[in-house]
């Protein structure tokens, strides 16, 4: 598990080190561009996966459920401590699922990370965002 982390953390800091070298305009806070890494950490009652996808809001991203995801950020203003239950019935059973969230939100830097404690519960609050 800990291998699959690595390499996903070298991929990305290398995506974002190709993208600052060759930049002679304004950093991308100026011009407001979103381009979040989202990773969901499962518990092992869930099988221990480990999910990541790439979030830009434009078309051709990774997230399979784009509109939805970035609506939702949107209208919690890209705080995962804001996002509010949809109201499903979940179950109380601790299966624990570490949620992430770094990069740029409309040009502001994002960096969160927040455990739920099991599947339903982290969907109920997410919605789409976390669902890939």
């Amino acid at each position: 598990m800990s291998g699959r982390i690595l390499a996903f953390v070298a991929l990305f800091v290398s995506l974002f080190a190709f993208t600052g070298t060759a930049q002679a305009a304004p950093p991308s806070a100026s011009r407001g561009g979103t381009a979040l890494v989202l990773t969901a950490q499962y518990s092992e009652f869930d099988g221990g996966a480990f999910k990541a996808t790439v979030l830009t809001c434009e078309r051709g991203d990774q997230h399979p459920r784009r509109a939805l995801a970035c609506a939702t950020l949107a209208s919690a203003g890209a705080d995962l401590q804001t996002m509010q239950a949809d109201g499903r019935a979940c179950t109380f059973h601790y299966a624990p699922v570490e949620v992430a969230m770094f990069g740029f939100w409309r040009g502001e830097p994002v960096s969160e990370v927040h455990t739920y404690p099991n599947s339903c519960v982290m969907l109920a609050h997410t919605g789409a965002l976390f669902d890939f």
